[in-house]
């Protein structure tokens, strides 16, 4: 068998490069499958550091996903962490969009029903953190997208009332409640950032 014939049977077997091919079948002296062992090795060891998961875990997937590194190390986010603590790992400096993939996860586990805004006061979550959570994020995103003074006709008391007593934001809750667009401003970030660490301090609570 030549060299390049080598280099098929062993990328039929793995999915490792030409040039990586060539390089482990002189190094095995041309041994398919002493070839084939040294790239799973070397992609065991390089999966290994760069997660903290057991071997026993990691092994088994990545043998299961061909030795792709990057479905492997996808399939370990899965075992390990649930969706909401995955959004966080994953958008960690930007509380703002991290609570906008919490809302489209809830959404979507739950699902939530919705005619292009959702209902807030007929929706029904799993528990109290997800109701306060939504009923929040999907003001924020009307007056986002309505505008401020249009926002006050959208379950006003019902947010002012949430924001108030789920994040202990008075002052945001306050300009809400009385229409004040410039103090809420004020505030705006300060819900954003409540909002967030709701999901943090109760993720247990979170899809």
């Amino acid at each position: 068998m030549d060299h390049e014939e080598q280099i098929k049977q062993l990328r039929l077997q793995v999915p490792v490069g030409l040039r990586h091919a060539g390089l482990l079948l002189e190094k095995t002296g041309g041994d398919i499958m002493a070839a084939r062992q040294l790239f799973i090795q070397e992609i065991q060891a390089a999966v290994l550091g760069k997660t903290t998961a057991p071997p026993e875990l990691v092994l088994p997937l990545l043998e299961q996903h061909q030795y792709d590194i990057p479905r492997t190390l996808l399939a370990i986010e899965e075992v390990l962490y649930t969706i909401t603590e995955r959004i966080l790992r994953k958008v960690k400096n930007n509380p703002e969009a991290a609570i906008d993939k919490v809302a489209l996860a809830i959404e979507t586990a739950t699902p939530l029903q919705r005619n292009f805004w959702l209902s807030l006061e007929t929706m029904t979550l799993p528990n109290s953190y997800q109701q306060a959570f939504m009923i929040i994020h999907e003001w924020l995103s009307y007056e986002d997208y309505e505008g401020f003074d249009s926002a006050l006709y959208f379950h006003r008391e019902l947010v002012s009332t949430t924001i108030r007593d789920m994040l202990s934001c008075p002052e945001a809750a306050a300009a809400i409640r009385d229409g004040h667009e410039d103090a809420f401003r004020l505030h705006r970030e300060t819900v954003i950032s409540q909002l967030y660490a709701l999901v943090v301090n109760n993720i247990s609570y979170f899809p």
